[in-house]
């Protein structure tokens, strides 16, 4: 009887061991690699679609244009301009780093730099903050540890550095292991209450995954926001020069 015991608990030991295989610096690392490394598209241009839903039911549709630029083990770089409607029409936003963003108001002519302590502010009116809307790495802000792991997906949980600037205290992420992106985001407050719920659908064009279509709610106001990407194209050898605030200030057609 006691020799039973014993191999089921190491059958038991064993199993646990073949599931916690990978740490969640690893699983992190694979997410960082599709998004900002190795594994991610060089460069990418897209027509993004932006969907804000008020609380009351009440919709606001919006039409950008967006450039990214890869750049490995650096901050990644990335400019929208809105298209439409009037009102907003050529608005850019530059980001070039989490300390180095940029806004164009084309009505007063002028750019404004993003203070730090205006990054969890609302991105036009939008469910994204200015620093969802930021560069995408979490390693060098979060601690990381893997809290659950099935045949799809890998559970993440991470913790907020002690001096990192961020508006998340904590983040609870699903990553699809058939992506190695995130299928979902829990974000909470420095209250560690519920924030916002973001998820996300990728899809493969050529080599690379991409998050073309994320949801964002914010469970507090009971308002969401969807943004879809559209006329994808990658690796097309982006200049510098659309990373600047000369060419944030150009019009688009």
């Amino acid at each position: 009887m006691r020799k039973i015991t014993f191999l089921v608990t190491m059958s038991i030991f064993v199993l646990n061991v073949s599931i916690w295989a990978i740490t969640g610096s690893e699983v992190l690392k694979r997410v960082e690699e599709r998004m900002i490394g190795e594994k991610a598209p060089k460069d990418m241009e897209a027509i993004m679609r932006m969907i804000i839903v008020s609380p009351k039911g009440s919709k606001k549709v919006r039409e950008l244009k967006a450039w990214t630029k890869n750049n490995i083990n650096e901050d990644d770089w990335r400019v929208m301009k809105f298209l439409s409607p009037p009102d907003i029409k050529n608005v850019g936003f530059l980001v070039l780093s989490d300390e180095q963003m940029y806004l164009y108001l084309p009505e007063f002519r002028r750019i404004r730099r993003i203070a730090s302590h205006n990054k969890k502010e609302s991105f036009m009116g939008s469910d994204f903050s200015y620093d969802d809307m930021g560069t995408s790495g979490f390693s060098r802000y979060y601690e990381v540890k893997l809290i659950k792991e099935d045949d799809k997906e890998w559970v993440l949980e991470l913790s907020r550095k002690p001096k990192a600037d961020k508006p998340y205290k904590r983040i609870k992420m699903w990553v699809s292991k058939e992506s190695e992106l995130p299928a979902k985001m829990e974000m909470y407050d420095n209250s560690d209450e519920l924030w916002k719920v973001s998820e996300e659908e990728n899809k493969k064009i050529g080599e690379y995954w991409i998050p073309f279509k994320i949801n964002m709610k914010d469970v507090k106001k009971n308002s969401f926001t969807t943004l879809e990407m559209k006329d994808i194209k990658v690796d097309q050898g982006l200049g510098k020069e659309i990373f600047t605030n000369r060419f944030l200030r150009r019009r688009v057609k």
